[in-house]
């Protein structure tokens, strides 16, 4: 379509074709705003196909919620004289595929280390929004001066709880070379598939070729996806552990692959060994033992004890529940950005939780009222109630954003964010007064902290069945490890103060360690992002633990009183924890 010349809303002038693909042509712009810069517009006739256009508007849609380094920049969407666009930054130099062009027996091991962490970390970026790529491609990377990597085209992402999809109006959705073999089989996909796709480009990038000949016929590929390929058989220099993380990532099961976090260790470590994600209980624990330090970099003063506080997506806000309002901070700077304060004269705030794309917070109080606030503006977007709620002590967002569950005395209540629909009510046999509650990774199981005798039980939040409860020891805590195989509560000791920590399979409820030692209380607990480490908040300090061994790594001492809530950064660089003092100290946490 010749559209040069051409104005888009008043602004943006169509200069030149850049390319043109499946989901339409990519046209080098110019803003004509007061920003007078250089764009990329993507443009689809409105007389396309419904899928396409759909497909067109779900990759705008996707597109402006995703904020990182390595994934494309939206500016503007819109719809213009029978043509949709999307005006993105204007990216220098080419993709992946031009790349290793010049490379035919493959790329030196360091830069593919390199473009590989890159790529790992902008995924794990999109993944923590619920984002699937779908077509992770060579072609779909591209490598700016520097070597600096950006994720293209999202054409064809999903939500993680959508299912994937091979074919529509006729076409195969994804690129058949780079597919995992759940989406050739047309399962639903997970977080994992993509990972699958980065092991082909990584083979490729090590070999100069991808493990599967693109030219095979669609079905051959499907069935080739099965088998295990060797680099080395290519390229005999590979290192032994690099080319076992490609076969990792290549394994044709979704759960013994690595996961995102496990990856960006080993690729920033080389030569530590890596083993399988979800086939091991220690696929973390290779090489040394595991130490870590924690330094003190900010304190951050409150007014009243704080009882809750949560990292927001990209790591950059941190929310308290302290007293009867909600700060939120800078975690950069230390500066207060918003306080929010309509909870009510009485109320309490004992519950604070970000949505996973970080644009919402959600509050529960004492007052019987769960509030939805913009964290962009402050606003109060919804305020949930039910009357048969009473006090709320605990508030978390399912991993895919759809389930909102809340913990109060009568039982858990889950609500659907964005519509305010109330969901199913997980009712108990008495009241028990729910402490604290835990999505899994799968976004459909739910750990809670429940009466009676406070044990510690497991929902499917779909059905509204109990999967399982473990002992009736007085929980007071629970947590999910990332990969949804661990479980770890805190428990009281009915004839002693001093608490406890177990940690259990999550499935079948055998129990994996004990962590004794601590002198009080145990209020809360949480994983490190790469699930190797395990902070507790109990006495003035926090205890982290190994997670995989059940050792004792280091406690920080800094508190006055005791810590009554801990979260990790969604990096696991930084340590939150805050308690009776009315203080927040923010610790950097180094290996």
């Amino acid at each position: 379509m010749d559209v040069s010349g051409v104005v888009l809303a008043d602004r943006y002038r169509l200069k030149r074709l850049l390319g043109r693909g499946g989901m339409g042509e990519v046209w080098l712009g110019r803003d004509q705003s007061v920003l007078r810069r250089e764009v990329a517009v993507k443009l689809l006739p409105t007389w396309s196909d419904a899928d396409a256009v759909r497909r067109f508007q779900r990759e705008a849609e996707t597109l402006a919620s995703l904020q990182h380094p390595g994934l494309t920049v939206v500016h503007d969407a819109g719809r213009h004289e029978g043509y949709l666009y999307i005006v993105m930054e204007l990216l220098r130099g080419g993709d992946l595929s031009q790349v290793m062009a010049d490379h035919p027996r493959g790329l030196p091991v360091e830069r593919v280390l390199d473009l590989s962490a890159q790529t790992v970390a902008a995924l794990a970026a999109a993944h923590q929004c619920g984002v699937i790529h779908r077509d992770l491609k060579p072609a779909n990377l591209f490598v700016q001066p520097g070597d600096r990597v950006k994720i293209c085209d999202f054409g064809i992402a999903r939500t993680a709880n959508a299912t994937g999809t091979i074919t529509m109006a006729g076409h195969v959705i994804g690129t058949p070379p780079y597919m995992s073999p759940e989406q050739c089989r047309d399962e639903p996909l997970s977080t994992s598939s993509d990972l699958y796709s980065l092991g082909c480009v990584m083979f490729e990038m090590l070999t100069g070729r991808p493990p599967f000949a693109p030219d095979l016929s669609f079905y051959n590929l499907m069935r080739l996806h099965v088998e295990q390929p060797a680099p080395h058989t290519l390229r005999p220099d590979i290192p032994d552990w690099l080319e076992d993380l490609v076969q990792a990532l290549l394994a044709k099961a979704p759960h013994d692959r690595p996961d995102a976090h496990t990856l960006t260790t080993q690729l920033a470590q080389p030569g530590v060994p890596p083993s399988r994600a979800r086939s091991t209980r220690q696929h973390i624990v290779n090489g040394p033992p595991q130490t870590l330090r924690g330094e003190l970099r900010r304190t951050l003063t409150t007014h009243a004890l704080v009882r809750s506080i949560a990292f927001s997506p990209d790591g950059r806000t941190l929310a308290a529940g302290t007293g009867k309002q909600i700060v939120l901070w800078d975690t950069a700077t230390g500066q207060t950005r918003l306080t929010l304060t309509r909870h009510g004269l009485l109320a309490n705030v004992l519950g604070v939780a970000f949505s996973p794309d970080g644009r919402t917070l959600a509050s529960a109080s004492d007052g019987q009222m769960l509030l939805l606030w913009d964290t962009g503006t402050g606003d109060k977007r919804r305020a949930l109630r039910h009357g048969l709620m009473r006090m709320l002590r605990c508030v978390a967002f399912s991993p895919d954003g759809r389930t909102l569950a809340v913990g109060a005395d009568n039982g858990v209540h889950l609500w659907d964010p964005t519509t305010g629909q109330r969901g199913a009510w997980l009712r108990f046999p008495r009241p028990p007064g729910i402490d604290s509650l835990a999505f899994g990774p799968d976004s459909r199981s739910l750990a809670v902290t429940s009466g009676p005798r406070n044990r510690i039980r497991v929902w499917d939040t779909r059905t509204g069945l109990e999967l399982h409860t473990n002992n009736p020891d007085l929980a007071m805590s629970v947590a999910f490890s990332p990969d949804g195989r661990t479980l770890a509560g805190s428990y009281r000791d009915p004839l002693a103060p001093p608490g406890q920590i177990r940690l259990w399979d999550a499935h079948s409820g055998a129990v994996l360690h004990t962590l004794s030692g601590h002198t009080n209380h145990l209020h809360s607990l949480t994983f490190s992002p790469d699930g190797r480490t395990l902070a507790v908040g109990a006495d003035n300090g926090v205890h982290l633990w190994n997670a995989h061994t059940g050792e004792p790594l280091v406690t920080l001492i800094g508190h006055t009183n005791a810590v009554r809530t801990v979260a990790f950064s969604p990096d696991g660089r930084t340590l939150a924890s805050a308690g009776g003092d009315n203080l927040v100290h923010l610790w950097t946490i180094t290996t």
